[in-house]
C-alpha cells in the first residue's frame, strides 16, 4: 500500500504530542525548585541561511563544539545539520550541511553521533529514491555520514537508502547507535508489515535494522526485526546497548485507530541468533495509569537498572486531551529480577504545573541524579504559560527520589524543550527548544549549577 513518509513522520509526531498529554504518580515526593544558571547560546529563525525548530538535541564533538539537526530552514528548506563552536563571548552558529531532498535525504529528526574519526552519521526522514512507488514522491529516507575536509567543508556520503519495503521507512524518532565492532543500528516508524491490520492506517508498523561496513566503504544492510503491530507494538525508537551488548529500545502499542495507539507502549531487548532475524523479547508492557506510557529511550546505570520517561500515564486527574485523562507523564525505572523479568517503579508522577509535564525526550544520568525536559508545565501563573521545564531527580537515602525544577523556560529564552540533554565533563547541561527565543524557533540553551 502506497504512502507518504513526510505525511507518516508528521501524523507520528501529532501521536506523540497528544499521547504526551498526561499526569503523574505521587510517591510523597516533594516538588522543589533547585533553578540553575540558563543561558541561551543561540536563537534559531527560519529561512535559506538559517535553521529553524530544532527536532532533537546537540552533540558535542572532541572539541568541545556543538552539532545538531533542524528540520526547517536551509537552502531548500529541508532542514540542516548546524555547529556552534565556543568563541570568545558566545558562540558561533554555522550550517555545515543542507538537505535537499533528494538522493542525500530531507528533514532529519534525531541527534547525529560520531564515530572515534570524528565522522558524523545520522538519518533522513524521506529522500533518497523518489520514484519508489511505497513512497510517494518524497523518498522513504537515508541514513548518512558527514566527514570533514581539508577545505573545512563537509562531505556528504548516503551509506543506505531506505525502499518503503521489508528494510522500512521514515528512518524519524529513533537515533543510530554504534556497538563495539564499528556497526550501525537504527529504526523505522514505518515500512514493512504494510499489509498488517494492526499497521495499515500507518502505512507499516517499522523495522530494527544493522548497517555493517564492508570493504571499499561500503555498508551492508540486515535486517533485525519486523514489527508487527502487535504484542510486539509499532514504530520503535530511542535504541541503546547495556554493557553486555544487548541492544533495547521502546515502541508504542498496537493500533486501535487513526491517531491513537490502543495500547500505551513497551520496552524491548533484542539479541542475536545464529542466522536471520534477532529475537526479540518484550520486558515490559506499560498499563498507560499509574506506571506511565509512551515511553522515550532508556539509559542504564552501573548496577544495571534502567531508567526512562512516559510521556503519558501517572495522575490521571490532570493532563486530559479530546481523547480523555491521559496524564502528564512519569520517571519511570526497571530493574533486572531474579527470575529474568523486570520490575518497573515509577519513580515520579508529572502534575503539569510548576514541576512541569509531558516528558518527551530521554534521561542523562551524572553522579547518579536524573536529568530531563518536558514540554508542558513550568510557569503556569506566569505571562510566559506553560513553557517546560528541565528537571532533576535525586535518591534520597530511603530509596524515593525527589523532583527540583532546574528552569522553568518563560518564552524569550525558550519554550517546548522535547530534547533529551547533554553534560559536559564539568556538569553543565545543554538542550534545544522547538519555540521561543528570539524569533520563536527555538534555542540551544546551556544550564550551569
Amino acid at each position: 500500500m502506497p504512502f507518504l513518509c513526510l505525511a507518516h513522520a508528521a501524523k507520528l509526531s501529532r501521536i506523540l504530542t497528544a499521547a504526551l498529554m498526561l499526569a503523574s504518580i505521587t510517591f510523597c515526593l516533594a516538588v522543589s525548585t533547585h533553578a540553575q544558571t540558563e543561558t541561551t547560546l543561540y536563537n534559531f529563525a527560519f529561512g535559506k541561511n538559517a535553521p529553524g525548530s530544532p527536532p532533537s538535541g546537540p552533540v558535542f564533538d572532541k572539541a568541545g563544539n556543538l552539532y545538531g539537526v533542524s528540520t526547517s530552514g536551509g537552502l531548500g528548506y529541508y532542514g540542516v545539520i548546524y555547529k556552534l563552536t565556543p568563541v570568545s563571548g558566545g558562540w558561533r552558529e554555522s550550517v555545515i550541511f543542507n538537505f535537499g531532498g533528494g538522493v542525500g535525504g530531507g528533514y532529519p529528526y534525531a541527534t547525529p553521533i560520531f564515530d572515534k574519526a570524528g565522522n558524523l552519521y545520522g538519518t533522513a526522514s524521506v529522500g533518497g529514491n523518489l520514484s519508489t512507488s511505497a513512497c510517494g514522491p518524497y523518498g522513504c529516507g537515508v541514513v548518512y555520514k558527514l566527514s570533514p575536509t581539508a577545505s573545512g567543508e563537509w562531505k556528504q556520503t548516503v551509506l543506505y537508502t531506505f525502499t518503503g519495503g521489508k528494510d522500512g521507512a521514515a528512518p524519524t524518532l529513533g537515533n543510530l547507535v554504534f556497538d563495539k565492532a564499528g556497526n550501525l543500528y537504527g529504526s523505522n516508524v514505518g515500512g514493512a508489515n504494510v499489509t498488517s491490520q494492526a499497521c495499515s492506517n500507518t502505512s507499516g508498523c517499522g523495522v530494527i535494522f544493522q548497517l555493517s561496513p564492508v570493504a571499499g566503504g561500503k555498508w551492508n544492510f540486515n535486517l533485525l526485526h519486523t514489527f508487527s503491530g502487535g504484542w510486539d507494538g509499532v514504530g520503535p525508537a530511542f535504541l541503546t546497548f547495556n554493557a553486555n551488548g544487548t541492544l533495547f529500545g521502546s515502541a508504542a502499542g498496537a493500533w486501535s485507530g487513526f491517531e491513537l495507539p490502543s495500547e500505551p507502549g513497551l520496552v524491548f531487548e533484542l539479541t542475536p541468533t545464529t542466522s536471520g532475524p534477532w529475537k526479540d523479547s518484550v520486558i515490559y508492557s506499560f498499563g498507560g495509569s499509574t506506571d506511565g506510557g509512551l515511553p522515550s529511550g532508556v539509559i542504564f546505570d552501573k548496577a544495571g537498572n534502567m531508567y526512562g520517561t512516559g510521556a503519558d500515564g501517572g495522575i490521571m486527574d490532570n493532563c486530559w486531551s479530546g481523547y480523555g485523562p491521559m496524564g502528564c507523564g512519569v520517571v519511570f525505572q526497571l530493574s533486572p529480577q531474579s527470575n529474568g523479568k523486570w520490575k518497573e517503579t515509577a519513580l515520579y508522577a508529572f502534575t503539569d504545573g510548576s514541576d512541569g509535564g509531558q516528558p518527551d525526550g530521554g534521561l542523562v544520568i551524572d553522579k547518579g541524579n536524573l536529568y530531563g525536559t518536558t514540554w508542558g508545565g513550568g510557569n503556569p501563573s506566569s505571562n510566559g504559560g506553560n513553557g517546560g521545564v528541565v528537571f532533576e531527580l535525586a535518591r534520597n537515602s530511603d530509596g524515593t527520589w525527589t523532583e527540583t525544577v532546574a528552569h522553568a523556560f518563560l518564552g524569550p529564552d525558550g519554550a517546548i524543550p522535547r530534547s533529551t540533554l547533554v553534560a559536559d565533563s564539568t556538569g553543565n547541561l545543554y538542550g534545544t527548544t522547538v519555540s521561543g527565543g528570539t524569533s520563536g524557533y527555538g534555542v540551544v540553551f546551556e544550564l550551569t549549577p
